[in-house]
């Protein structure tokens, strides 16, 4: 039961991508979108993907409320950030290794959307538990601002 929750949830949410994206809810994006969660049902049933997800972590929603607070600032910053560095021509790009403290899946990709989802971060692999971010605006150490945060977040939704 808790793989096919599982299933339905990330299904849905890629549905409500897909409906954003076309930014409609004409039939036929409502019909093609409803492929996204029927073929996801099939690859749990069929046992191709994997969908033990913690039941407590889809009824967290302070947790997610908070997450989602902190992502749009995040962003909000970052904007800034990168804006300025456009008009003053202060880019200073590289790679970094982030320390990766989140062990589930779902966990680890949360991290890496945040992380892309910021302008002027890229997420590139993760390796054990190393995250490789480029980034446009390299930081002084080991960490990008908020990814702490975030983690602890993430460790508490989803272990």
């Amino acid at each position: 039961m808790r793989r096919w929750i599982g299933g339905i949830a990330v299904g849905g949410l890629l549905w409500g991508m897909w409906v954003l994206l076309w930014r409609g809810a004409g039939w036929p994006i409502l019909v093609v979108g409803g492929l996204f969660p029927t073929v996801a049902l099939g690859a749990v049933k069929a046992g191709i993907l994997p969908m033990d997800f913690p039941l407590a972590a889809w009824v967290r929603l302070d947790l997610w409320l908070v997450l989602g607070i902190t992502v749009f600032a995040l962003i909000v910053a970052a904007v800034a950030r990168t804006g300025w560095a456009i008009l003053t021509g202060g880019v200073r790009s590289g790679i970094i290794a982030i320390p990766v403290r989140v062990r589930s899946e779902m966990g680890q990709l949360l991290l890496l959307w945040t992380i892309t989802v910021t302008p002027g971060t890229i997420a590139l692999l993760v390796e054990g538990d190393v995250a490789y971010v480029h980034c446009l605006h390299q930081p002084s150490g080991p960490c990008l601002p908020g990814t702490t945060f975030v983690q602890s977040l993430l460790l508490r939704l989803w272990g």
